[in-house]
C-alpha cells in the first residue's frame, strides 16, 4: 500500500466543542491537544460564523476519530455474525471434501498418514470431536447458521 493510497489509515484526531466571544458554538478537529493549543495561542482558530479569533474550548468532552483518506461508500454494510458464518460455510463447502458421517475415521486416517493429507468436513458427534482433540487432531466445528438464525 503506497503512501498516497486511498485505503491508508490516518492518525486518530480529536474533536473539541468551541465557542467564540459572540457565543457561536462550533466544532474543531485537531491532530492532538498540542496542535489545538498551538493554533489557539497563535489565533489561528476562527469562528466560521463571525470570523473572530477570540475562541475558547467548551469542556463538554472530546471524541477521538480515525478517518480514512478515501470517502467510504455510504452503502457499504459490515456483515453481521450470521453472514460471516455463511461465508465460512460456503468456503468450506467449495474447498473441502465432504466425508459425511466418516469424518472422525477419515480425520484419524489423514492424521496418522494412512490417507493423503487434504482438507475435509463432515458429521461428527461431540464425543468424537473430543476424542479427536484428545489425540491431537485439530478440528473446528462448523456451525449450521440456518439453525441458529431462527
Amino acid at each position: 500500500m503506497g503512501k498516497n493510497s486511498p485505503e491508508r489509515y490516518t492518525e486518530p484526531m480529536i474533536s473539541f466543542d468551541l465557542e467564540c466571544a459572540e457565543g457561536h458554538r462550533f466544532e474543531g478537529i485537531f491532530r492532538d491537544y498540542s496542535s489545538f493549543e498551538g493554533q489557539l495561542n497563535e489565533g489561528k482558530i476562527q469562528c466560521p460564523f463571525c470570523n473572530t479569533t477570540v475562541v475558547k474550548r467548551l469542556f463538554s468532552g472530546c471524541a477521538i476519530q480515525a478517518k480514512s483518506l478515501s470517502k467510504r461508500n455510504a452503502e457499504t454494510i459490515t456483515p453481521n455474525f450470521f453472514e460471516y458464518m455463511r461465508m465460512v460455510q460456503s468456503y468450506v463447502k467449495e474447498n473441502f471434501e465432504d466425508v459425511g458421517k466418516d469424518f472422525a475415521e477419515t480425520a484419524r486416517a489423514i492424521h496418522y498418514g494412512v490417507e493423503e493429507e487434504r482438507n475435509i468436513y463432515g458429521e461428527s458427534s461431540p464425543r468424537e470431536m473430543k476424542d479427536l482433540v484428545d489425540e491431537g487432531i485439530g478440528v473446528v466445528p462448523l456451525v449450521d447458521v440456518s439453525k441458529l438464525e431462527n
